[in-house]
C-alpha cells in the first residue's frame, strides 16, 4: 500500500488481541472502531490504519490491495505464502 505522493494509504493491521509474529511490531489504533492494531514499521508514513475486522466489514467490492515489498520478504523468511487479492 505504498504511495510515494503524499496521499494517506489504509494499512490493513492486525488486531493486538491476534498473535504477533515480529518482535518489532509497532502499536497503533483502528481509524474505524478504535481498537488496539499492530503494524509492521515499514508501513508508508503517511497512513490510515484499519483493522483486519474493520475492513472487511467496509471495503468497496473489488478494492484493490498491494503487499509492501519488505512484507512480502517477511513472510517468505517465516515460510508463510503471500496472499493473492
Amino acid at each position: 500500500m505504498a504511495n510515494h505522493d503524499g496521499i494517506a494509504r489504509i494499512v490493513v493491521c492486525s488486531p493486538t488481541k491476534l498473535p504477533s509474529f515480529f518482535h518489532d511490531d509497532l502499536a497503533g489504533h483502528c481509524a474505524i472502531c478504535q481498537q488496539p492494531v499492530r503494524f509492521r514499521p515499514h508501513v508508508p508514513a503517511v497512513r490510515v490504519l484499519v483493522c483486519l475486522e474493520c475492513y472487511i466489514v467496509h471495503a468497496e467490492p473489488g478494492a484493490n490491495c498491494e503487499i509492501l515489498s519488505e512484507a512480502a520478504k517477511e513472510l517468505a523468511a517465516l515460510g508463510v505464502p503471500v496472499p493473492k487479492w
